[in-house]
């Protein structure tokens, strides 16, 4: 399913008549730092920086160019690409000793005698390359310029004479390639070229590893893939999608890619498609994952669900370009149902993390894309929780913002594997978030103790989205601000434990106290209530007796207060599962916040009134 959608894609974009971005047959996008510019006769003319300003990277600008070729072991010297390879291959230049440093002179002078030798006899491979496409295509102009120049090792010396062949040389396996001065196209992107590639694509292989069988993707028969190009962009170094590497995998005597039969053509298409997307703005990351989406025909959408999925990237220009995603979404809807055109076509999500010797598959998911907005709206709903006016959470938090609240220090790696994976999935799918979530935030609220705007959302989240997928259940759904009917003893006893908390901050004149309740009692308060509530309303009036004596008033209202939720538990519980410690969360958050709301409404309307008197003076 997978690469059927993927091999779709690439007929789709190779038939789009705008530019597509996708290699045909044959090529592949590379990025080429640095292009050696020759004359018709063979003659060194100058090298081109294509890095533009990006020389902090040193990544080049991405060129069209004939498929690298499969290279691994002690012989790999002698498989170099057509007309463009680093600079070893095209001009003999060793490559640079790693850990030079470290070793001692002697051993430093061998290593550097064998990567000179390395570097000659991969130049000798690049020159027989030349010599063959020359036999092959006597006419093309091109390829005899790039005979002469190899033939003439002055040529070599002026490039390493250029100014720019420092920078060159400073990047590990640095990519070259030929272009004739005053032509704008690579001498690998002729006319000629592309012929030869298309005629070695047609003409059936005669090794004894070929062979024939039904492709898994197209179902014709058809010449199967031994190996399969690999994919970068996941991996530190680019690894297969797919592969047998291992006597444990085979199976009824079929080796490497002859054990799942896809066809070279099919493999070269869903390659290409994954290695474009990979570089598209239709992928994002999530932690270690690496996410892309497509759909079936052309929508505005594959670039708009990765911008808000990946919680807006780097928009430091716009830094309310995420919210405006967002809200862009939900105007999307008219009366709860997704309107526009493109409703019906098929949109895919495809979830990717590396591993040692191949790329893991973390989540697959395919659906409409009115059914995937529905679902990604419903999650923003689900993380809507109330705010202080001058909160520094904006009102639509990242996912990976989010999940990582849970960890200590907010550090990515601290997360337990597949939690970003599995969250991402149930915001696709519209189902329950797994309750590594619900435990993590309850942890950290724990260990921090206190309640974050972040691990409220997220409880809040997994509450509301568990109630929703299980038929019988009688669950109300939690609100984005405190809810003064709700029942459940978690949600009680969390906004009791809030008020408590008040009750103590306003017994001091400052409202300001070096611990407070939470600081010493949230662990205990939260899991086994019956330990510690008794103490704390004992404390409270005594609490009540300093600020009766200030204001009485105010006395009065926190007693009122207090005596309203104790209605509410005829017991305190030995124990608090951990639903109910998450509604403890909730309860304790929601409550705190509308003591912030309520009075910073108050100051307001006192502002109000005192500007009204003095325009009345």
């Amino acid at each position: 399913m997978i690469l059927h959608a993927l091999t779709e894609y690439y007929h789709r974009k190779s038939k789009s008549s705008q530019g597509s971005g996708i290699a045909p047959q044959g090529f592949e996008n590379k990025q080429i730092p640095f292009i050696i510019v020759i004359t018709k006769d063979g003659d060194f003319a100058s090298l081109d920086d294509t890095r533009g300003n990006d020389t902090a990277t040193k990544k080049g600008n991405y060129f069209l160019v004939p498929l690298s070729e499969s290279r691994s072991g002690k012989n790999s010297y002698q498989t170099t690409n057509i007309l463009w390879d680093h600079y070893g291959y095209l001009l003999a230049h060793p490559k640079e000793i790693t850990g030079s440093t470290k070793i001692s002179a002697n051993q430093l002078d061998v290593e550097n005698q064998k990567s000179i030798k390395m570097a000659n006899l991969q130049h000798q491979v690049f020159i027989d390359k030349v010599d063959t496409l020359h036999h092959s295509m006597p006419n093309d102009s091109g390829i005899l310029a790039v005979k002469k120049f190899l033939a003439n090792q002055n040529n070599i010396d002026k490039v390493k004479s250029d100014s720019k062949w420092t920078d060159c040389q400073k990047i590990k396996g640095c990519n070259l390639t030929f272009r004739l001065q005053g032509q704008p196209e690579l001498i690998c992107q002729s006319k000629a070229i592309q012929n030869h590639l298309k005629n070695q694509l047609e003409t059936p292989s005669e090794t004894e590893e070929s062979l024939e069988a039904i492709c898994l993707v197209a179902g014709k028969q058809l010449p199967i893939a031994r190996l399969h190009q690999p994919i970068s962009g996941v991996n530190a170094k680019p690894s297969p999608f797919a592969s047998i590497n291992l006597d444990a995998f085979e199976s009824y005597g079929k080796t490497q890619g002859y054990g799942f039969p896809v066809s070279e053509t099919a493999m070269f298409e869903y390659t290409t498609s994954l290695n474009t997307l990979l570089k598209s703005d239709n992928r994002f990351r999530l932690g270690e994952v690496s996410v892309v989406c497509w759909s079936e025909k052309s929508s505005q959408k594959e670039q708009e669900i990765p911008f808000i999925l990946n919680g807006g990237g780097q928009t430091k220009d716009n830094p309310d370009a995420y919210v405006d995603s967002v809200q862009k979404l939900f105007s999307s809807f008219h009366h709860g149902v997704y309107d526009k055109p493109d409703g019906e076509q098929i949109m895919y999500v495809l979830g990717l993390s590396p591993n040692s010797a191949r790329i893991v598959v973390r989540f697959w998911h395919q659906s409409t894309i009115a059914a995937l907005s529905t679902n990604i709206a419903h999650w923003f709903n689900d993380i809507e929780m109330i705010r202080g006016h001058n909160s520094p959470y904006p009102k639509y938090m990242p996912l990976l913002r989010l999940i990582c609240s849970l960890v200590f220090e907010g550090k990515i790696e601290n997360l337990p594997p597949n939690v970003v994976a599995d969250a991402t999935r149930s915001i696709l799918e519209g189902t329950s978030l797994p309750i590594t979530v619900l435990q993590l935030a309850i942890r950290r609220n724990r260990a921090d103790q206190s309640v974050t705007y972040a691990r409220a959302s997220l409880i809040k989240a997994y509450l509301n989205r568990k109630a929703r997928s299980t038929a019988s259940s009688t669950f109300k759904e939690i609100s984005v601000g405190y809810d003064k009917d709700r029942n459940d003893i978690g949600y009680v006893l969390g906004a009791l434990f809030a008020v408590l908390e008040k009750i103590q901050e306003e017994s001091t004149e400052s409202g300001k106290i070096n611990a407070t309740i939470r600081d010493r009692y949230y662990g205990s308060a939260s899991s086994t209530p019956v330990t510690v509530f008794a103490t704390l309303l004992k404390l409270s009036q005594h609490h009540l007796s300093k600020i009766r004596k200030r204001s009485h008033g105010r006395s009065i209202n926190l007693n009122k207060m207090l005596s309203e939720i104790i209605e509410k538990t005829n017991t305190f519980p030995s124990h608090l599962n951990m639903e109910q410690q998450g509604l403890f969360a909730i309860g304790y958050y929601h409550r705190r916040q509308e003591f912030f709301n309520t009075q910073k409404n108050q100051d307001f309307k006192a502002n109000l009134n005192a500007t009204d008197i003095s325009d009345n003076t």
